[in-house]
């Protein structure tokens, strides 16, 4: 069948993170023929909702063998053997191509990433929960049964894996569980001993025990690995930490200071930046009133990180909350972050009363509405800043300062062999290698899209197809003129998902526009694009100059 059933599909469980399952609306599993057709069916998941072109279903499913001249029949014959296994009709096909369309949280590669982000924001409580929920998804080695294509999307699982367990340990240490902690992080220090952030997370929570000597010893087997299997000395952080246990010199609290009563989450680590903002931060707070501070910006650009290095920073108060599940605390000085605001009224619910409080408020669109002493909007971090978190040129080129995007790349790349890291690196020139290790990413872009209207979501869309732009390249991409564009702009522009660099002159960060392209091609049709960009040629301005799905600055 070729588009959209009018009906909302029943709701399926795909299963990649090991051999391929599948569960119909009911929890009962279906029978998706094994061999070929799981295989096809596996290589469609991989690209969920993007078409599949019948050449890579061939390589998938004969690799490493020569394919019969009956292939292209073989296909349709699985084809139909999936449309029987599944209710109503996922596969999708058009000439030369085959996709699977799939929910949001159908595919449990995708509900992993999401309780990972999650987790990330969570009390350590409920984060512990979140996490065992996501590691419990685990079954073997993911899109089992593929290779090629396959290798860079198993590689970010295996990263978002071993993340999953290095946050979980940082959770229990938080708890006070130490001892499976400690326990999670030696096993990874010993899967793979030159991943040094591993290292750094299990000598932090030995010394922090009280076990400074295993602490010592941990290091010490760390540079021995790394002196050893890759001739270098241990980084920066980790020198550094190995230093502060030698001289036990970790600012702890005084035993005589009780610490302020918090269910916040930990901070995260390795936060780099934004030292204006926290000043102006501490600078507005005062004793004397109730002091309101939103923080906003585009999905992903730390604006929870940076929220609880200000709570940090912002001690005297009697207590420090997280969330709207607690009951509104009266007479007393208290902080509260309120996560991820829609709505003006939100906060003023909750708002506390007693001068000296604080409320913090974060939020991915512009609040109207919200009376506030201060208004900070994350932009991404400057170049000095971002080479902190990682040096690989491609992973700064693409992610454009956008903090999350950055450690994603990063992770991705760490403790590769130096030949593996540059070929990953040298990956991200590609636009689907950066979608899939920026997809839980840009899963937490499409709740801001799916909030838009249809005209504002197309328009998004179109401008992937060109890296800057004005109302008259917006409205001709679109079809429309310049007085039905300029309030769509503004949507977008209090929805971060555009920026205004000089009047009239708009862009869209790299890390955006690879979202907006990739559904671009999901929704819209060889033809559609064609007319899109021969309307908006414009002659004569060179810094506007439309880039097609083809130039290799998209593709």
């Amino acid at each position: 069948m070729n588009g959209h059933s009018a009906h909302t599909p029943a709701r399926i469980a795909f299963r990649v993170l090991g051999p391929l399952e599948v569960d119909g609306p009911d929890g009962a599993p279906l029978d998706v023929s094994g061999g070929k057709p799981a295989t096809m069916l596996t290589l469609l998941l991989l690209h969920r909702n993007a078409w599949v072109s019948t050449d890579q279903l061939i390589d998938a499913v004969w690799a490493g063998l020569d394919a019969p001249a009956s292939a292209q029949r073989n296909l349709k014959t699985y084809v139909w053997q999936l449309r029987r296994a599944l209710p109503d009709e996922r596969i999708e096909s058009r000439p030369g191509a085959y996709r699977v369309r799939v929910l949001p949280g159908e595919l449990d590669a995708d509900v992993a990433a999401d309780l990972s982000d999650q987790a990330r924001i969570a009390p350590a409580t409920k984060a512990v929960s979140l996490l065992e929920q996501a590691l419990g998804l685990w079954r073997g080695c993911p899109y089992d049964g593929l290779t090629g294509d396959a290798t860079s999307a198993v590689d970010r699982l295996t990263e978002l894996h071993r993340s999953l367990r290095e946050d979980l340990a940082d959770a229990s240490l938080t708890l006070g569980r130490s001892t499976e902690a400690i326990s999670l992080l030696k096993a990874l220090t010993d899967e793979d001993p030159l991943r040094e952030l591993a290292w750094t997370r299990l000598m932090t929570a030995l010394h922090r025990t009280g076990r400074r000597h295993e602490a010592l010893a941990a290091y010490r087997r760390a540079r021995t690995v790394l002196v050893r299997d890759l001739g270098i000395e241990p980084g920066a952080e980790l020198t550094r930490l190995h230093q502060q246990i030698l001289t036990d010199q970790e600012q702890m609290p005084a035993a005589s200071s009780a610490p302020v009563p918090s269910d916040l989450p930990v901070r995260i680590s390795g936060f780099v930046g934004r030292e204006q903002e926290l000043a102006a931060v501490r600078a507005a707070v005062s004793p004397d009133r109730v002091c309101v501070i939103s923080v906003d910006g585009m999905a992903g650009i730390g604006k929870s990180a940076f929220v609880l290095e200000a709570a940090a920073a912002l001690q005297d108060v009697d207590a420090q909350i997280w969330g709207t599940e607690h009951p509104r605390v009266l007479g007393r000085r208290v902080l509260l972050v309120l996560e991820n605001v829609e709505d003006s009224n939100q906060v003023r619910d909750l708002m506390p009363n007693t001068p000296g409080s604080v409320v913090l408020v974060t939020s991915r669109r512009r609040l109207t509405g919200l009376d506030r002493d201060l208004t900070i909007t994350l932009e991404p971090l400057a170049d000095n800043d971002a080479v902190r978190i990682t040096d690989c040129e491609q992973a700064l080129r693409w992610s454009a300062g956008h903090p999350e995007a950055l450690r994603r790349f990063a992770e991705l790349l760490e403790g590769r062999p130096a030949w593996t890291a540059a070929r990953l690196a040298n990956g991200l020139d590609r636009l689907p290698a950066r979608q899939r290790a920026l997809a839980g990413l840009h899963d937490r872009f499409d709740e801001t899209y799916h909030s838009l209207a249809e005209p504002v979501r197309r328009l998004y869309r179109l401008l992937s197809l060109t890296p800057q732009f004005d109302v008259r390249r917006a409205g001709r991409l679109l079809g429309a003129d310049q007085q039905e564009v300029e309030p769509m702009i503004d949507e977008l522009i209090d929805q971060h998902l555009v920026s205004e660099p000089a009047p009239g002159r708009f862009g869209v960060h790299p890390v955006v526009r690879d979202h907006a392209h990739r559904l671009l091609l999901a929704t819209e049709s060889p033809d559609d694009l064609l007319a899109a960009a021969q309307r908006a040629r414009l002659t004569g301005q060179a810094e506007l100059e439309l880039v097609s799905p083809d130039d290799p600055r998209v593709a």
